[in-house]
């Protein structure tokens, strides 16, 4: 079953993401604050982290590069979940968020249960080149 940590200060939120993806058979860690989820990064070792942009203490970037500078944390794959950019926005260019010269996907908040599953999914289960699915 494969791992994903969901780093969010919107407790109702999260907790929705969180019966989302474990209806669907994954399984969920939350965390709502980002040293806390750092730290359960590293005890759960998660396949995937969705992250919130906008946190206290520290912003989403911020607790990527802490997470990509930890050798065994630093392939984890990471969406950005963010206000930021509507959804207007992202069905006329896919926005991507960059720290360090990486480029990150974003789900744009509010977002629709199918989206999120959409995104998530497509995380592991690598496409096929060459066909219109």
């Amino acid at each position: 079953m494969k791992k994903i940590l969901v780093i969010d200060d919107d407790k109702d939120l999260s907790t929705t993401i969180k019966a989302i993806l474990e209806y669907n058979g994954y399984n969920v860690f939350l965390s709502h604050e980002p040293r806390q989820g750092i730290d359960t990064a590293k005890q759960q070792k998660p396949d995937l982290i969705l992250m919130d942009i906008m946190l206290p203490e520290m912003n989403g970037a911020e607790a990527v590069k802490i997470l990509k500078s930890d050798e065994n944390l630093k392939n984890i794959p990471v969406i950005f979940l963010t206000a930021l950019v509507s959804n207007e926005e992202k069905d006329l260019e896919p926005e991507k968020i960059t720290v360090d010269g990486n480029y990150y996907q974003t789900l744009a908040k509010p977002f629709e249960n199918k989206k999120l599953l959409e995104i998530v999914d497509s995380v592991f289960t690598p496409e096929i080149k060459g066909t219109n699915t």
